[in-house]
């Protein structure tokens, strides 16, 4: 009697000690692939198992996981079961144990199967996580019998513990899978997110925030947000904490939104807009804030381009209202005719030069373009070359220019080289050591060229527009026809 109470406490303690080892095992376990299969080579020996059926309950049926002990053609016969199908179909219909003794004797079509892989006892035990049937386990006997109560309650122990790691893993890989698509999706976000905890610490930054700050995660953690990026003012003066607008989303627990200016990790400052919230818990209580903040820099520059280009245009069409109103005082014609087509094509001049610089979002313009416009408006079919490398004007000699070359191409239609049979022009231009030299030569094609008795009020107009260019211009009258050359300097 003594014998026997001493021989079940053995047991006892080393089922205990063994429900020990398992629970060890299967807490650390990080594969569910390998879960029940170290953890049979655990119990196997101290049970005395040799077969083990772990099916997985997926798409309404059960799908066999893994197996010990089975060969091919078993594994095959019994890859797949529906619920109610065999013993382990009905454990995980009823969601209950079964245990089948003289399995070899038994005639129940329900244990044809393990009777046929040459089993004597099997214990099969739902693996529940709460209501969730998430498959069964069976252990089973070929040549030692029937299992004791002790065993049997062993089995079913440590299906739970293997349920409760599965379950574990499940979720654990479902974390890190959700894990994997909050990062892809805040990595591939063009705004730069940031999280801190109740310290108003950085715990969080996507790719996008690193780029912005220059900083990697590492580099924040354990400080405040705001002693890293955003803790000095662009005159140099410190920026205390408690004056910021981002941090009072915290204490405030109010949602706050504005521009700010940060300071990059180079040292440079840029300014940004953000947006900050509080995060909240279950209980409403506020654990951290949530930023969300944009570089603005382009932005700026484009408001400022915008608002120079405003003034710019203001001062342009004033200055070409100016212009005009000269052009239409001083010149002189004969009659009304000829007067108006003067006038107009002096301020068509004007207009071209405009068009020019609006070619180059009022940039500067290009010296070829004005002069090919005004040589194609003004003698149309005449004989010219143009010679000269890719140069651009700035803004405020391009409209001098081009009527400087409006008068110099009317006056060789009427007067000059092109008024004659077989005349022409050439227009070149190069790079001087001061500045740009632009020369304008006539060629009459043979017969002589007179200079003017008297400067009339183009040759005057293209010296105001010579002293308004800063340059210089000189006039010689030659044989074969008037070679003008502008200098001006840079």
């Amino acid at each position: 009697m003594q014998d026997s109470i001493a021989q079940a406490e053995g047991m006892a303690d080393r089922f205990l000690r063994l429900l020990n080892e398992a629970a060890e095992h299967l807490l650390a376990a990080k594969d569910q692939n390998r879960v029940v299969r170290d953890l049979f080579d655990l119990i196997a020996d101290e049970l005395r198992l040799d077969v083990y059926f772990n099916y997985l309950a997926q798409d309404g049926e059960l799908q066999l996981a893994s197996s010990y002990g089975l060969d091919e053609t078993a594994q095959r016969a019994g890859s797949r079961l529906a619920f109610g199908s065999a013993v382990c179909g009905e454990v995980a219909q009823q969601r209950r144990p079964q245990y089948v003794a003289n399995i070899q004797t038994c005639e129940q079509p329900s244990v044809a199967f393990i009777r046929e892989v040459g089993l004597q006892a099997y214990a099969c035990t739902p693996m529940m996580a709460g209501e969730v049937l998430l498959g069964t386990l069976g252990f089973g006997r070929r040549w030692c019998g029937e299992f004791r109560p002790e065993e049997l309650q062993f089995l079913r122990t440590v299906t739970q513990y293997v349920a409760m790691a599965v379950a574990r893993l499940r979720t654990q890989a479902a974390l890190r899978e959700s894990e994997r698509q909050l990062n892809a999706v805040l990595d591939n976000a063009s705004v730069s997110i940031f999280l801190m905890d109740e310290r108003q610490h950085c715990i969080y930054m996507n790719a996008a925030a690193e780029r912005l700050t220059g900083f990697r995660l590492e580099e924040t953690l354990g400080r405040p947000l705001h002693d890293v990026i955003h803790h000095t003012r662009p005159d140099g003066s410190p920026f205390p904490l408690h004056e910021c607008a981002i941090d009072r989303a915290f204490p405030e627990r109010a949602h706050q939104q504005g521009e700010e200016v940060f300071v990059h990790k180079d040292g440079s400052f840029y300014p940004v807009a953000f947006t900050a919230s509080p995060i909240r818990d279950e209980e409403s209580q506020t654990i951290g804030t949530i930023i969300e903040v944009r570089d603005i820099t382009q932005e700026r520059r484009n408001e400022q381009a915008r608002d120079l280009l405003m003034r710019e245009v203001d001062h342009r069409a004033r200055n070409a209202l100016t212009v005009a109103q000269s052009i239409v005082q001083l010149t002189q014609a004969p009659d009304l005719e000829a007067y108006r087509e003067i006038v107009l094509g002096r301020i068509s001049a004007v207009g071209r030069a405009q068009g020019a610089l609006a070619a180059q979002r009022w940039e500067g313009a290009e010296i070829r373009t004005i002069v090919e416009e005004e040589l194609g408006a003004v003698m149309p079919g005449a004989t010219h070359s143009l010679d000269g490398p890719d140069i651009v004007l700035a803004p405020e000699k391009a409209q001098p220019l081009g009527m400087i070359l409006h008068e110099l191409g009317t006056n060789a239609v009427k007067h000059g080289a092109l008024s004659r049979q077989g005349g022409s022009v050439s227009v070149s231009w190069s790079r001087a050591e001061d500045g740009l030299e632009l020369v304008w030569a006539e060629d009459t094609g043979g017969s002589a060229s007179q200079p003017p008795t008297r400067a009339g009020f183009g040759s005057r107009l293209i010296d105001s527009l010579a002293r308004q260019l800063g340059a210089v211009a000189t006039y010689e009258w030659r044989a074969c026809g008037l070679r003008f050359v502008l200098a001006m300097r840079d």
